[in-house]
């Protein structure tokens, strides 16, 4: 998106917001202060729940109970973030995206084609819109991982930034998700309203990851009949014991566009480079690895690229390798960040089960970070 369509944009949206009609009322309904916890659910039910201002959804059964429960429960959330899209969004866009939506759905997989159907149903929304949603994101990250004799004692800990466009909408729709599958690994996820997959997540046997745009692939374009790599990542965190076992899934799969994934354990992070007909896995030096918006393997990308918020995480970690605590971390993350995007920051340490998690404000990355007890969570 250029520079002047975004200021139109956001001129817009805070024209709308003060003038006080439809789509300020949307606005306000996906807002969290206006979110209410589940009443009547107890642990163990599908519910939402109002954590230090973020909102925390839990899902359980198979994909279609699943879906059903994530529209019971968010209907009206879903009902205005659809409003938003069509206001805020040029006409023609959002045809060409429900026309892309179209051509691409044969490729979705059933389980999720089923999860979008009965969200749809159950929240009174069009299954085409909430298909479309799905298909198109495309998101500008980054990630560092230090671990072995970059930290005190070894333990490996991963950052993550989420940096989006239209700031004005998407401020309103951090959530977190945790799934319950019937059969598979349960997931806490840091998402957005509407969502099927993860973005950025982690799993009960500790495995965390992201992913990130990629902007100089050798064949940059778009492969109908792939996926998205959220609904990859969160078929891979299901399935997968171990960062490598995660990876080694992704790089097997046809991708929708270029991409760049992160996933870490307790042990090690690893890279997937992942292009549309090509693939390479990148490895960390010395206990450090960190990745945003391009390819570094030679045989991925079209031209090297000048990437200063990939020099700016290798820095930080040369400049306190040794003694990388999590407080470097944050900073890390926050000499990274997009400046003016930066929407959700989210810190594992996977060998502790723990996710620290900065949403729904800009930057995300500056805090305060509200500490999630993966362990204790997955057991509601």
């Amino acid at each position: 998106m250029n520079r002047k369509f975004s200021h139109i944009i956001t001129l817009l949206a805070v024209v709308i917001l003060v003038s006080g009609c439809k789509l300020y009322t949307a606005y306000n309904d996906v807002m969290h202060s206006h979110l209410e916890a589940s009443s009547t659910a107890h642990l163990g039910e599908p519910r939402l729940e109002i954590q230090n201002n973020i909102p925390v959804l839990h899902l359980y059964g198979t994909p279609e109970e699943m879906g059903s429960q994530y529209g019971k429960i968010l209907k009206k959330q879903l009902v205005s973030v659809i409003y938003m899209v069509e206001k805020v969004f040029p006409k023609r866009m959002v045809k060409k995206y429900m026309a892309f939506a179209e051509k691409a759905e044969p490729s979705m997989p059933y389980e999720y084609r089923t999860f979008i159907k009965a969200m749809a149903e159950s929240s009174g929304t069009d299954y085409k819109k909430l298909l479309a949603i799905n298909l198109v994101p495309k998101t500008s990250c980054s990630v560092l991982a230090v671990w072995d004799k970059a930290t005190p004692d070894g333990s490996l800990m991963m950052g993550r930034n989420a940096d989006y466009n239209l700031k004005k909408i998407n401020k309103a729709l951090g959530i977190i998700i945790v799934k319950h599958p019937k059969t598979g690994y349960a997931t806490v996820a840091s998402s957005f309203i509407g969502l099927v997959g993860s973005l950025t997540g982690i799993n009960e046997k500790g495995v965390c990851f992201g992913n990130m745009l990629v902007k100089n692939s050798r064949k940059d374009s778009t492969q109908i009949d792939g996926l998205p790599i959220h609904l990859w990542m969160q078929i891979g965190s299901e399935k997968s014991a171990s960062a490598r076992e995660m990876i080694n899934f992704l790089t097997l799969q046809k991708q929708m566009i270029p991409i760049n994934v992160m996933c870490a354990d307790t042990s090690e992070a690893i890279i997937a480079e992942l292009g549309l007909n090509r693939f390479s896995v990148r490895e960390g030096s010395k206990g450090v690895l960190a990745s945003s918006n391009y390819f570094y393997s030679s045989e991925m990308y079209s031209k090297p690229e000048i990437d200063n918020r990939f020099a700016c995480l290798m820095l930080n970690a040369r400049d306190h390798y040794g003694e990388f605590s999590l407080n470097y971390l944050q900073d890390a993350m926050y000499d990274a960040r997009v400046p003016n995007k930066n929407l959700q920051c989210v810190l594992f340490e996977p060998s502790k089960m723990l996710m620290h998690v900065s949403m729904n404000k800009v930057p995300a990355s500056k805090g305060p970070f509200f500490t999630v007890d993966i362990k204790k969570l997955l057991k509601e």
